[in-house]
């Protein structure tokens, strides 16, 4: 028995259904997949071209990293970040010394020097310099800087600054003094508690 077919308007819907319909089917069995195939290996290829291009950079700079640590290892190890000494005293007359060599080297004259009472400051001791000295500007500004910039690491607190006394400043030819006074503190590592306690020790 021969099915009739639709004509008219509703035989042309069913005729483009049926020439669309593979169509369709075709675009999202095979051509979808295979675009989000495409793309996920495109993803991959960039990220591969991406570490080929810092592995590249890498070895680029490998050189000058070799150089840099062969100038490293020529310049010996750091330069110490505390004062050595067994003791607080020990360590206060090594950053006295300190001091008194930058002084001198700035031409400064130092007046007075007094220790502070050592204190504690987590894993390190603090040791402390109150310190009076009479300089012209220039000097005082240049004795302040190599403190500063010293490799031992030295706070510099509680700088007072005045005009020198009159028999000093008469005394000295060219830049009137200043007389100042401040506290310079620089830390050394605590010692273990054994050694504490011999270091307390008469």
């Amino acid at each position: 028995m021969a099915v009739a077919l639709p004509t008219g308007r509703r035989g042309q819907m069913l005729a483009l259904v049926i020439a669309v319909l593979p169509l369709l089917l075709l675009w999202f069995g095979l051509v979808v997949p295979l675009a989000d195939l495409y793309g996920e290996r495109a993803d991959h290829l960039t990220q591969r071209l991406g570490l080929a291009r810092r592995m590249a950079q890498v070895a680029a700079e490998l050189p000058a990293l070799k150089d840099r640590a062969a100038a490293t290892a020529k310049a010996g190890p750091p330069p110490p970040q505390t004062l050595d000494g067994a003791s607080d005293a020990v360590a206060a007359a090594s950053l006295q010394n300190r001091v008194q060599d930058m002084a001198v080297t700035a031409g400064a004259r130092l007046t007075s020097v007094e220790s502070l009472e050592a204190g504690a400051a987590g894993e390190y001791r603090r040791i402390g310099l109150k310190l009076s000295l009479s300089a012209p500007w220039p000097v005082l500004v240049g004795l302040l800087q190599a403190i500063e910039q010293s490799p031992l690491p030295m706070v510099i607190d509680g700088l007072q600054i005045r005009a020198a006394s009159a028999p000093v400043a008469a005394a000295i030819t060219g830049p009137r003094s200043l007389d100042a006074g401040f506290t310079v503190t620089a830390f050394r590592v605590k010692a273990p508690q054994g050694a504490q306690i011999l270091e307390k020790a008469p």
